[in-house]
């Protein structure tokens, strides 16, 4: 992998994430207990014996930035190996931000020129959850002799709007592509994100396209189906797991497979690395369970105090689980309190929200009316409570709920959030 330049697109807003990508990038969301999205693709680049690698951001891009570092964590930083944050600047000839994809990987064709020995580039996206080798892909993209390779799996049917869609022959080689299709899918066959080009046609039609004015300089809408139809590119068929962490439900859905040993989702057998001095999870106290404490199936990490009942469920360092509590199916990121006599059931709490005693949260007895306000996102009765969100004593929240990021919902009699609304601020003492 000496000859191969690495760039992993990290600057995804995560609009479909809604509260948990408020204020932050899409790949430094917290996943699995200890880590990040992002950290699953680095983590493939360093066991793959990627060297050198550019990280493009964009989108609040702070914790992000201050997770990744130098890339030390991953073997990036020391002698012929280098991680490099590559942030959008603006100029006289660029003056807004990255206008797609494509235009992304163009406004920093200079770091690619750095590298003079450089014959291909890996092109990788932060936002999966998945393990792969990438030098199998490279020993196929050399012997096609290809001007660009694509990592593709078989999907569901009806999440074939998601992706970019090909058909290739029997030697492997793409004949058709179609990105995003809203009606009548060419094929199941979709892009998993992962591209390695030939440095020199990636150039070439990267140029090409900036010329274009009618392009809007996205990858799969106007790169790709460029090359494809003027340039021999291959498929490498990829049977692994691999998830696309991009909607709520996805993220969920994925959280709960950790816990699923028959999944294909090993996190432990994986070698997925994280920043540990970030969390800081080197100084965190080991778990501990209180004498009457009940955890199953779940996926408790440093740091963490349980008091009452965990099942089916991911928390991650600090969270607290008081006595008399009940957390079911839930997520807990970093440093959440959930007080005594507080049920659970299909949660998610972003970093430092508090639940005060007696709240419940997934309550079936106020419905399971999807979110009025985000319909496409919420719609399976999964609740999902910002960071640093405070839920005063006794409040019940029901299913398909969403509170916004520094909420504060005060202790009221009868106060009850019905299933399927969205709190963007609560006043203090407000019935909501």
């Amino acid at each position: 992998m000496n000859r191969v330049l690495t760039l992993l697109m990290a600057g995804g807003r995560g609009t479909r994430l809604s509260v948990l990508a408020n204020r932050r990038a899409k790949p430094a969301v917290p996943f699995g207990g200890i880590y990040r999205i992002i950290d699953f693709t680095l983590s493939n680049a360093m066991h793959s014996g990627v060297t050198q690698i550019g990280i493009v951001t964009q989108y609040r891009p702070y914790s992000l930035v201050d997770h990744v570092g130098l890339g030390e964590a991953w073997g990036f930083a020391g002698f012929g190996r280098k991680c490099k944050v590559l942030a959008p600047h603006t100029s006289e000839e660029y003056a807004s931000f990255y206008e797609g994809t494509g235009d992304a990987i163009f406004r920093n064709i200079e770091f690619i020129e750095r590298f003079s020995n450089v014959s291909e580039v890996l092109i990788l996206s932060g936002d999966h959850i998945y393990r792969m080798d990438y030098r199998p892909m490279l020993e196929l993209h050399r012997a096609k002799g290809a001007a660009v390779t694509i990592a593709t799996q078989e999907v569901p049917w009806e999440e074939t709007s998601r992706f970019g869609l090909m058909i290739s022959d029997e030697q492997g080689i793409i004949r058709q592509f179609q990105e995003k299709p809203k009606s009548h899918p060419l094929s199941n066959r979709a892009s998993l994100g992962i591209y390695i080009f030939n440095r020199e046609a990636l150039v070439e039609y990267l140029q090409r396209d900036q010329e274009d004015p009618d392009s809007n300089h996205d990858f799969g809408g106007d790169i790709i189906p460029r090359i494809i139809y003027a340039e021999t590119a291959c498929e490498y068929p990829f049977d692994g797991y691999w998830r696309d962490v991009g909607t709520i439900q996805s993220y969920y859905d994925t959280s709960m497979e950790a816990l699923d040993p028959e999944s294909g989702l090993e996190l432990a057998r994986w070698g997925v690395r994280t920043n540990h001095q970030q969390i800081p999870l080197a100084h965190q106290h080991p778990a501990r369970l209180a004498r009457g404490a009940r955890v199953e199936r779940s996926i408790i990490s440093k740091g963490t105090v349980i008091e009452g009942e965990v099942i089916d469920s991911v928390l991650s360092p600090g969270v607290r689980v008081a006595a008399g509590a009940r957390v079911h199916r839930s997520i807990l990121l970093h440093n959440v309190q959930v007080g005594e006599g507080c049920h659970l059931d299909n949660v998610i709490v972003d970093k430092h929200g508090v639940l005060e005693r007696d709240v419940r949260i997934g309550d079936p007895e106020l419905g399971d009316q999807v979110n009025q306000h985000k319909p496409e996102l919420l719609f399976t009765g999964t609740s999902v409570i910002g960071k640093n969100s405070r839920i005063g004593r006794g409040v019940r929240i029901g299913r398909n709920c969403l509170i916004f990021p520094q909420v504060v919902v005060e202790e009221a009699p009868g106060n009850t959030i019905e299933s399927g609304r969205t709190i963007f601020f609560a006043e203090v003492g407000e019935h909501v």
